[in-house]
Order: C-alpha cells, then structure tokens, then sequence
C-alpha cells in the first residue's frame, strides 16, 4: 500500500450515511487475494459503484470501487509486467463475476478504456448517465437526474465533484474515491432502482475482438480530441462597449473566439481608477452575431479598458453528441451501426459488407471545359456504381474541377434524379465548391449554411452565390415549404456537421443522402463519419473520398523536396507569374494599436510594390476505387 487509508467525508447527498466510508490504495501488482475479499465482503447488495481517472493521452491511471462502507482504488500506472499480470487476474474477477453489477458515469468511456489499455473485459455494466431525461449527458443536470434529483443533493458539493459535468473521471485519489461511493450509492437509492433496471447493460466480454478495438479507438480518440479543447478563451472586443448597471454590452471582431451562445460564463477584468486589476462574472443572456449583453454578478465602475474572457470549454457539438451516443448505443447492444455496410467497409475490412443494389449504367462524362486524362478517370470513378471512391490529387490537380464535373454529369445525364450531397470540414471548402458550381453555369444547387457562421460574420463571402443559399434558421418546417424552398433540386452543399443538425431532416426527405462527396477529406477524423452513417444508411449508396494527406502549403525550397522525396518529382514547383502578386509596406510612419493578441496598423503612409516569386503547383494523381494509381 503506497498511501495510508484515510476516510471518506460524503458531502454529496443530503441524507446521512451512517456507516464510515473508508478507502484504502494499492498498486495493481500488490493486490492479493486477501484484500480483494476484503472488500468483496462488503458486497452484500451485489453492487459496485465504479470510478476512473485518467492521465495522459487519457490512459487509465486509477479505478475505485466502492461498496456501502469500502472503496477499493487501484492503482494502474507504472506496474512492472510480472506483478501487473497477478493483480490484472484479481482486477478481473471483479470485473467480469456474474454476482455482482457495476455501475459508474460513463460507462461507455471505462468498459473501452479497460480493453484499450488493459486487455479488460466488463460485465453486467450500467452507465448512470444513460437515466437522465436531458440531451447533454455531460451536464450537472445529467448527473444529479442519474442521482435522484436537485432536492436531495448539496448542489454546490456536486458541482465541485464533477465540476459543472467537466470532471466525470475524478483528478485526486479523494475524488476518484467519492465519485465512485457516489455511483454506489446513486444505483442503491429506491426512486432509481426501476429507471436504472430499464438500462441496457454494457457486456464487451461478449464483443469481437476486432469490433471492440474499433470503438475502443473511437472513444479514445473523442477524449483525446476533447481535451485539446482549450478550458477558456479570451475574446476580442471593439472598443465601444456599454456599461448599464449589472449589463455589459460589446460587440466581438473576430469569429475564432466570439462569444458563442447565451448561458456561457464570462469572466470581465478592468481597471480601477487607482491602477487596480479587478474581475467580475457574468453569463451571457444574448448573442446575436456580433453583439454580446452580459449579465454581471456586480455592477461595474466607471472604466477604461476591460478585457472579457469566456470560461470553460466550448460543449459537445450536436454531430459530437451524436456520434458518443451512437458509439454507447452500439456497446449497450441497441444499435447496429457496426452492420452497416459502410461502417464496415471503412472500419471493419476483414467483413464482407452487404452492399444494396445500384444502378449499374454508366454514365457518361458530360462537362463544359476539357478535363485531362486523370481528371476524366476520376469522374468515372465517382460515377461509377463502386460504393466508396477514394480521389487523391496534390494541390494544383483541379480536385474541384473534377468534383463540378461528376455533379454536372450525374445531373444531366439519364441518372438526373439520383441525388448529390457535397461536404467537406469547414464552411469556406463548401463555399469554394458552390463558386466552382456557379463559374460553370451549373446554379441548380442549394447551399445550407448556419446562421451562426453566416450571420453578422461571414455574409460577404457568400455574395457571388446568395440566391443559392439556405441559412440554418430559415430551415423549412413542413415538406411543403421545403418544396418551395428547394425547387426540385437534387444537389445540396453543407458541411459535415450540418448533417448532424435536427432541423435538417425534412430536406433529407426530399433530397436523401445517395452519393455523397466529401472535398478535403483528409482534414476530416474518420469518426466524425459515423453520425451521416447512422443517420442515412437506408439511402446512402456511394460515399466519395476527395483530397491529399500529404499536402502542404510551403515556401519553394521545402516545396521541391517534397516533390522529389514524397511525389516522385512528379509535383512541380514552378514560377510563370510576371506581375506583382505582393507589396511590401513601410511602416516607419504609421500608426499601430494592439487589438487582441496583435497589432494592426492605422495608417500607411507609403507602398513599395515587388515583386515576389509566385508558386504554380504542376499535375499530380490520382485514385481509382480499388485504389490504382493514375495516370499522371
């Protein structure tokens, strides 16, 4: 035992427990058998409240299990592999014994994370989140529903466990210890007993091993990803806000680090009129593009310059969301997903998709400009009835020519009806296709694109094609005005979150997703995937693949030896531009003020056009679908 056994104070529910809480720490390679009957003397009622913690890259570092008066925490990291396999045995019985049912938040997390890492099986597992009646399983209200409601809780002490829904793995031996007496008790309570019976168990011991992997890669990754997410962001404001008692209006400039949605928590510093740093808390009650008002905690005094910076980090998109309950749906047995054709082509290869049927005529080629051979090959290929395509072309190989080529031969050819979705990551890729769509003369496409984005931020961009466009909260309610607003197309633009957007399915009615082709697919995590999968899999018949993960933007030098090393000397650098592409600016007699973490310029005194070399990327290759290469 590395650390002494210490007590546990229970802050969470305001009923008392009687019995003292007492933890004790040992090291996965100390376990005996002593101590795991120990603590399975404790185990009368047959439950087990479970409770990870997690370290870096989120591998598991600790586990408690606790009963009604013990908790058991283990310790995972820096075992040696003899006395590591010894207590992986212990750890396993009480993992996997049928007298015995185990309960923790988050539950889809710890059964993959226990095989991720540990080569662990779990089961009769019930995720305790699964029972709350609210969309974000992440949230305080998630937890206190899974813990018998509001009313019978010291919400403050909750928050400060969990940390408003942040902290669902415990960071200190005392958390982890508490979160999981806490699961124990939450599946004892009585008013929960019949919601939590109604839960379907999570058993991997029953999974492939190869399907198991697949979500235990999945939900890695989710997390992984998930912490990047930085836990405050300071934004930019003009200069020109307005403070009226409790209420602080300003207005954002810059989209990356806008205040995103009414109910963040913002966190104002400013000045005192004696020179002194001060803060005050808000929450945002209105966001409306730009403009921002804050409800403050204090009023705030007469000011010069404030400095606002949102607190916590930004929630689960509505396709993130989607994608974990998918994935907790497929370990609790009620969804398929893995039988999907296309789930299992991309993810499972060893299987044998079922693929439904599709038309088998060709058809033909049919654009307005000249396509070269490989640009030819590649529109074949995405025509063709070969369910998934995979197009890889270096910069400068007219990716969106061939993408406007395979939209206008599929439209106007004998195959008109069969529908076209063009996707890709961000809202400025989508843009590009439609404008690539509207400089060929091809304008029978709709674009959908979210108010948030387009809203008082990006409107401009959007000029050249607005009479194409369908802003998120213009979405239609009814078929019938989705038929108005639609005009019969059969090709859509958005991105790939967009498809995971609720209001969206009476367009897929109408247009169901049947060749979908994603531009930049290489900026895309493969698991982002898997919400259009779920979503559309009874229309869904051809998913193409477009983009290049060796590209890069560089200077000439680099440029060309990742021509020669990574392309064969086949990409070229060249340089045929003759007139001034760049202008140098001498600021020795302007003006500069720093907004946000940069300076900008307020005036310029002088321009001194030069000339800079330009780069002109040459003809690369491509993919067919069994993944040949093409010619060049």
């Amino acid at each position: 035992m590395e650390h002494p056994p210490f007590t546990i104070d229970q802050n969470i529910f305001k009923a008392s427990h009687s019995t003292p809480i007492r933890a004790t720490t040992w090291p996965l390679g100390g376990l005996t058998r002593k101590i795991l009957d120990d603590f399975l003397d404790t185990t009368n009622d047959g439950v087990i409240g479970i409770a990870p913690a997690y370290g870096t890259n989120s591998v598991l570092s600790l586990l408690a299990f606790a009963s009604s008066s013990k908790v058991l925490v283990v310790q995972l990291a820096n075992q040696t592999k003899g006395k590591k396999a010894k207590g992986r045995n212990f750890l396993e019985e009480l993992l996997l014994s049928p007298s015995l049912c185990r309960y923790a938040f988050q539950m889809d997390v710890l059964a993959t994370s226990l095989y991720w890492d540990l080569k662990l099986r779990i089961r009769s597992a019930v995720d305790l989140l699964s029972v709350s009646r609210t969309d974000d399983r992440y949230s305080t209200q998630a937890i206190m529903n899974a813990l018998g409601g509001e009313v019978d809780l010291h919400k403050e002490n909750l928050n400060s466990l969990f940390r408003g829904g942040e902290n669902l793995d415990g960071s200190t031996l005392r958390e982890v210890a508490l979160q999981a007496w806490v699961a124990w008790r939450a599946a004892s309570l009585d008013q929960m007993t019949a919601r939590l019976n109604e839960v379907p168990r999570i058993d991997t011991s029953t999974f492939d091993e190869t399907r198991l992997a697949v979500f235990a890669k999945m939900v890695r990754e989710t997390r992984c990803l998930e912490a990047l997410k930085p836990t405050s962001i300071a934004n930019e404001i003009a200069d020109d806000y307005i403070v009226s008692g409790d209420k602080l209006q300003v207005t954002c400039t810059r989209f990356k680090n806008r205040v995103r949605a009414p109910g963040d928590r913002i966190q104002i510093e400013f000045s005192t009129s004696q020179g002194q740093r001060r803060t005050v808390s808000g929450k945002a009650s209105t966001v409306n593009g730009r403009g921002v008002e804050i409800n403050l905690s204090d009023s705030l005094p007469p000011i010069g310059s404030i400095k606002i910076t949102t607190i916590g980090k930004e929630p689960l998109t509505e396709g993130e969301r989607q994608r974990v309950n998918i994935t907790l749906e497929a370990l609790q047995g009620t969804s398929t997903i893995a039988d999907k054709p296309f789930f299992q082509a991309i993810w499972l290869p060893q299987e044998t998709p079922s693929w439904s049927e599709w038309s088998t005529i060709r058809v033909p080629v049919f654009f307005t400009r000249p396509l070269n051979d490989s640009q030819t090959q590649a529109v074949e290929a995405i025509v063709s009835p070969e369910p998934i395509t995979i197009i890889q072309g270096p910069p400068g190989t007219g990716k969106t020519t061939v993408i406007a080529a395979a939209v206008m031969s599929i439209s106007l050819s004998f195959a008109r009806g069969r529908t076209v979705w063009l996707v890709a990551q961000s809202n400025v890729a989508v843009k590009n296709i439609a404008e690539k769509l509207a400089s060929v003369d091809f304008l029978d496409f709709k674009l959908l694109v979210s108010k948030d984005f387009h809203y008082d931020w990006h409107e401009h961009l959007y000029d050249k094609i607005n009479p194409n466009l369908i802003r998120s909260d213009t979405f239609p309610n009814s078929p019938v005005e989705a038929e108005r607003l639609l005009m019969g197309t059969t090709v859509i633009l958005c991105t790939l979150s967009m498809l995971s957007n609720l209001r969206i399915s009476i367009i897929t009615r109408l247009v169901p997703l049947e060749t979908v082709i994603v531009d930049e697919a290489s900026q895309v995590e493969m698991g982002n995937f898997v919400p259009m999968i779920s979503l559309y899999s009874t229309s869904l018949r051809k998913l193409v693949f477009i983009g290049d993960d060796k590209q890069y933007r560089m200077p000439r030098q680099l440029g060309l030896f990742i021509g020669n090393e990574v392309y064969d000397s086949k990409l070229k650098t060249i340089h045929p531009i003759a007139t001034p592409c760049c202008s140098f600016v001498d600021v020795k007699r302007s003006k500069e003020s720093s907004r946000g973490f940069s300076w900008i310029v307020c005036s310029v005194p002088s321009l001194s056009p030069r000339t800079k070399p330009g780069i002109e990327r040459g003809r690369g290759l491509g993919c067919d679908p069994r993944g040949a290469r093409l010619r060049e």
